[in-house]
């Protein structure tokens, strides 16, 4: 068994959508995050994600306290305006997963806790290729 600290990302495509200065986003999802701790999730089996369902990934077993955090991300965003290109992953369609990658990789049975959480633009000036980190939230231990 595999003990590590996983990071919860959430990829929104930025450019036009939010203001995130005039709706306090970060302040308001800091704030909105503050009373939920670390979640410890079990890694569960590896599937295909995407639209020709060649991206490998492990899923993480979803529980009450990994779907709380997860709404709590997605309600604050849409309270400032998010608009997801596929809201059918939200919510009760969130499934929780970790991107296989060629040197390193989660396996079945493993435990992660996901400490932070971090909003990812995904179309930083217009260019598809490139992500940004624009904020990471760090979930209190206390």
């Amino acid at each position: 068994m595999v003990t590590g600290l996983l990071t919860l990302s959430y990829p929104v495509a930025c450019h036009g959508v939010i203001d995130w200065e005039a709706t306090n986003l970060f302040d308001n999802l800091t704030s909105a995050l503050s009373h939920i701790r670390p979640v410890t999730v079990t890694v569960g089996d590896d599937e295909y994600f995407g639209g020709e369902r060649k991206i490998q990934v492990s899923v993480m077993e979803m529980t009450p306290e990994l779907m709380l955090l997860h709404k709590t991300v997605i309600n604050t965003l849409e309270q400032a305006g998010a608009i997801f290109d596929e809201p059918q992953y939200n919510n009760d369609g969130y499934r929780a997963h970790a991107t296989v990658q060629k040197a390193h990789r989660l396996h079945k049975g493993d435990k992660v806790t996901i400490n932070q959480v971090t909003i990812v633009d995904m179309f930083p000036h217009q260019d598809i290729t490139k992500r940004r980190i624009l904020q990471t939230i760090r979930l209190s231990d206390r």
